[in-house]
């Protein structure tokens, strides 16, 4: 009365699709570029352009430095994510990873 489908897990309710790390990796790879240059960017730029560019070239005093370097990293933080948008729309999906009806 015991046979081999007894021993089988029934699975026909549940359906679980593992995608390794070669299917996830692009996307990833590009999100973490994207954090990276999101973090490190806007603050280097602006301690970069209040020293270098406005106290230094522009001779500008403190206060205003501050402002106009903010500005700058506001600027590129608004550059990083319309790149980041432009990069994840032209990512094309891989074939088989999704269903054609």
């Amino acid at each position: 009365s015991f046979n081999e489908e007894d021993k089988m897990a029934d699975t026909g309710t549940t359906h679980v699709t593992y995608y390794g790390p070669d299917e996830n990796a692009g996307p990833f790879r590009t999100l973490l570029g994207f954090t990276i240059l999101m973090v490190t960017a806007p603050i280097g730029l602006y301690f970069a352009s209040k020293a270098i560019v406005f106290e230094g070239m522009y001779g500008m005093d403190q206060a205003d430095a501050y402002f106009y370097g903010a500005i700058v990293a506001v600027v590129v933080v608004h550059i990083i994510l319309v790149m980041f948008v432009v990069v994840a729309f032209r990512e094309k999906p891989k074939p088989g990873l999704y269903k054609q009806d």
